[in-house]
């Protein structure tokens, strides 16, 4: 799915102040979700710190949550959080 700026995607990294981004693609998975080409206002790709909790906000909603994976990719936080035991982190 591709999240355009009509849609009014703004993201933010850790506890920072979300910022306006041109777009982004999320692949919604059954098992895992991931968000690929962010794409800032300038059109360059973001970049982005390893490991960092990455949350994607269309107007005042949240539609995405993860941890930004090696390849730039963000992998949704339940997926990313997951116990080498197969056990989910307990919100």
């Amino acid at each position: 799915m591709d999240i355009l700026s009509d849609r009014d995607p703004r993201l933010q990294i850790e506890e920072g102040a979300p910022f306006a981004i041109l777009s982004a693609h999320v692949d919604w998975e059954m098992q895992s979700s991931i968000l690929r080409r962010l794409t800032g206002l300038d059109g360059l790709p973001l970049v982005l710190p390893v490991g960092a909790k990455v949350t994607l906000y269309t107007g005042p909603s949240v539609v995405f949550v993860g941890r930004v994976q090696e390849d730039q990719s963000v992998l949704d936080l339940l997926s990313s959080d997951n116990q080498d035991d197969g056990e989910y982190v307990d919100f």
